[in-house]
């Protein structure tokens, strides 16, 4: 077998209202791995990029766990794995890009090929999905555009892509502050008052409408949450002020990626730079150290290159 590359783009999710189940495919940011087919058991045998100095590149590497764990899954015997591994990745941790859903995509794509397609995408997808426990930035970095992912009470993961009827862009604001996904599900509340969750369905719902339908003006109100971001805000004080920042900037509708720590802005083309420079602006102001991107929005998903 012939050498070849796997690339995943990065995503975010929630993107305000929809808490685990809405996701988009972003451009910009993404996670490649050159895989060299050989006689030696799967391994890495160089890493480039964001996390580089303390992601481990032994059997308990992400990439490597999804790459078995999908053997597994498929009845398949994960020692037939062999190949080595050149990774670099673009995507940064514990900022709510997806970069975990990444690797395991990554990882269990990889095992797909080496073993002449004998996971599927329905184990790609299992896998990493799996390991993520949830599909929010699974189904998007996989399919491609917007997702809207959930599980049935068997934990099969039931999708459906969101046709983009107009162009759109994502104006991030990446901190260098970090947040792990599990701390920030930590200060979650266990239950919420039935005026906040008939709030949050509401404004889900119109966000997937206003996305298919191309109704931008609705963005601002549809990308409002009071499930997850109030919580959140606890932690990471200063997300008022770049939320509100990005909204004076020109942007339809603004959120919390994900768990944190990025902020993803939706902005039509002609607005996304001067989003990304008011929050720049905004965190500059309140001692936030960072990054600004403009991005494009609702992507390819994963693929061979």
């Amino acid at each position: 077998m012939k050498p070849f590359t796997v690339m995943v783009p990065c995503s975010t999710s929630n993107l305000g209202p929809g808490f685990d189940s809405l996701g988009l495919a972003l451009g910009g940011p993404d996670l490649m791995v050159r895989v060299t087919p050989g006689t030696e058991r799967i391994r890495i045998t160089r890493f480039v990029g964001e996390g580089a100095s303390r992601v481990p590149l032994d059997a308990t590497n992400r990439v490597i766990q999804a790459a078995q764990h999908a053997a597994v899954y498929a009845g398949i015997d994960p020692t037939l794995l062999h190949a080595e591994l050149e990774v670099h990745s673009s995507i940064p941790l514990k900022r709510g890009l997806g970069s975990s859903a990444a690797a395991a995509l990554a990882g269990a794509m990889i095992a797909d090929r080496l073993l002449d397609g004998g996971i599927g995408e329905a184990g790609i997808l299992r896998t990493a999905v799996e390991m993520e426990g949830h599909p929010d930035n699974v189904v998007p970095s996989l399919r491609g555009g917007a997702q809207v992912s959930i599980r049935d009470g068997e934990g099969r993961v039931l999708s459906c892509p969101i046709a983009i009827k107009r162009p759109l862009r994502a104006a991030l604001y990446i901190p260098d502050q970090e947040l792990a996904t599990s701390a920030a599900r930590a200060v979650l509340p266990k239950q919420v008052p039935m005026e906040d969750a008939v709030y949050n369905l509401g404004r889900a719902a119109l966000l997937v409408a206003a996305l298919a339908e191309g109704e931008y003006d609705l963005l601002r109100d549809a990308m409002l949450d009071r499930l997850h971001q109030p919580a959140r805000a606890g932690l990471l004080t200063w997300l008022p002020a770049l939320l509100e920042a990005a909204m004076k900037g020109g942007a339809l509708g603004a959120a919390l990626s994900g768990a944190g720590t990025t902020v993803c802005a939706l902005c039509t083309p002609d607005k996304s730079r001067d989003v990304a420079t008011a929050m720049m602006d905004a965190a500059a102001s309140v001692g936030v150290g960072g990054r600004a991107e403009v991005v494009e929005a609702a992507v390819q998903g994963a693929r061979f290159v």
